[in-house]
């Protein structure tokens, strides 16, 4: 037996000890290093290589086997791939070694013909048995699948409910501790944070991590953004069960997730591309890694340059010279220099302006991303619907303070705000972007709003919406002194 599911070595110590009696009872030494694999499979579908029986094919090959006799516990122990067996029947015969197999009482000489397909026949059967065996796994696998039922390790966030006697599974449930992290992680994602400042949280409180890592290099890594993002990743956490990669049947369990809120608010956060590998957080300049090259589209680092010419002091020493920071293109992979440079303040300041400025557009949200035209027509109609309420409230306010009747306003704001946050969620889902973005453009003081926010988030509201490019100066605006507006391309998405 390969397997060794309590971790006692106990089978394959079974296995060696047969062998040991068989060995002593032919009178023969037994070699001090057998070639021992627990806990892995022979079969061509195993997941883990066999790394001693590598060893004593090598062995074999290079002449160093060192005994007569290679002694296996059954044939099934050599190989259930016919074509290692018939690899190690023919090492065996050319160094001249005989094959003892212990379930048979038995010694076969890899050089007489009938031995030889003794032995054939039996790698044949053994790979026979193993196809089966995994074709009647997969069957069973597809099946408990379709059923919604588990497989496999439980699942973090939830614990698993067995019988006391029998050991059968009673239920699954969720796990207290484990659940309120999943969802305090779809919720902080959904609300715009980003996978970094989530971890952060997770590992400044003592969260243990969902996957403890048994590499020394990593034992105290804690959470990390990729493994916040992998977890609600997995549609189990929606009570979908997953085969294959793909959904086939609801589970047995109860959702840590909303179904609907997993796939039309989570999914689409995740999937996201532009939340793929960023650097908004820690973050020390508001363009770095975002604005780009107008030449070969290379990504910007912050350097420095030289303000001014060279300075002396009394006795013609050169004084410390004044620098600045600069967006410098960082070149192609495999190309020396770079192409454009440009002010840093002077940088932060075109592109800030873009951003508010479109903001703060009345139509924004219905021209906000790439959509068909009949969601744009849907997101005008909605825009038309807001202004419309709005406008409505006011000329209620108007004639309620005339009449000195603040019951008429507090009655028409009851019965219309519902109607308004209706179709601002309506249209919000159709601008599919980051919410901070649209928290941004419905606060009712974009500039305001902007100010408050870290300059991670700054770089997040950026990053959804533009991917400003950087052009050399024109030869009209050579040693131009102020901010070029002209030198930058907005690359709204």
């Amino acid at each position: 037996m390969s397997k060794d599911r309590h971790g006692t070595g106990k089978s394959p110590d079974q296995q060696h000890a047969e062998n040991q009696r068989e060995v002593a009872d032919r009178g023969w030494v037994l070699h001090p290093s057998p070639y021992r694999d627990d806990d892995r499979s022979a079969s061509k579908y195993a997941t883990k290589e066999r790394e001693n029986f590598r060893r004593l094919i090598d062995d074999l090959e290079d002449d160093r086997f060192g005994a007569d006799v290679l002694v296996i516990w059954e044939s099934s122990r050599g190989s259930r791939r016919t074509g290692e067996w018939v690899n190690l029947i023919e090492l065996c015969e050319e160094r001249g070694i005989h094959v003892f197999v212990t379930t048979h009482r038995r010694e076969y000489d890899p050089s007489n013909a009938r031995d030889r397909r003794s032995m054939l026949e039996d790698a044949v059967d053994s790979e026979y048995e193993s196809a089966k065996t995994s074709e009647r796994i997969r069957r069973n696998v597809r099946a408990a699948a379709e059923e919604g039922r588990v497989h496999g390790k439980n699942l973090y966030g939830y614990r698993r409910v067995y019988d006391e006697k029998t050991r059968e599974l009673l239920r699954i449930e969720p796990e207290p501790e484990q659940a309120v992290i999943v969802k305090e992680a779809a919720e902080r994602v959904i609300n715009g944070e980003t996978y970094y400042a989530i971890a952060k949280s997770f590992n400044e409180r003592g969260v243990p991590p969902r996957r403890p890592s048994y590499k020394k290099h990593r034992a105290n890594l804690g959470w990390t953004p990729p493994a916040v993002k992998s977890m609600l990743l997995t549609p189990a956490y929606a009570g979908r069960r997953q085969h294959r990669g793909e959904i086939v049947a609801d589970g047995v369990w109860p959702h840590l997730i909303e179904p609907d809120v997993w796939e039309e608010k989570l999914l689409p956060l995740l999937n996201d591309a532009a939340r793929k590998r960023t650097n908004d957080w820690p973050a020390k300049h508001l363009l770095a890694g975002i604005a780009v090259c107008g030449i070969c589209g290379a990504g910007t680092r912050v350097g420095k340059q030289n303000a001014g010419r060279k300075k002396y002091d009394e006795e013609g020493n050169p004084l410390p010279r004044e620098h600045y920071s600069t967006y410098i293109c960082q070149g192609v992979p495999g190309k020396t220099g770079f192409h454009v440079a440009m002010k840093k303040e002077h940088l932060d300041q075109v592109v800030t302006e873009h951003v508010l400025a479109r903001l703060e557009r009345p139509d924004f949200l219905a021209v906000l991303g790439q959509q068909d035209k009949g969601v744009d027509a849907e997101r005008l109609a909605l825009i038309d619907e807001i202004e419309g309420h709005r406008k409505y409230l006011d000329e209620v306010r108007k004639q309620a303070a005339a009449r000195h009747r603040p019951e008429l306003m507090f009655d028409q704001e009851d019965r219309v705000r519902p109607l308004i946050d209706a179709a601002q969620r309506r249209l919000e889902q159709l601008a599919a972007t980051d919410p901070l973005v649209l928290d941004l453009a419905s606060s009712g003081d974009v500039r305001g709003a902007w100010e408050k926010l870290e300059l991670a988030d700054m770089r997040r509201v950026i990053r959804a919406l533009m991917t400003p490019r950087i052009n050399p100066v024109g030869k009209g605006a050579k040693g131009w002194k102020g901010v070029n507006y002209d030198r930058v391309d907005e690359g709204w998405r």
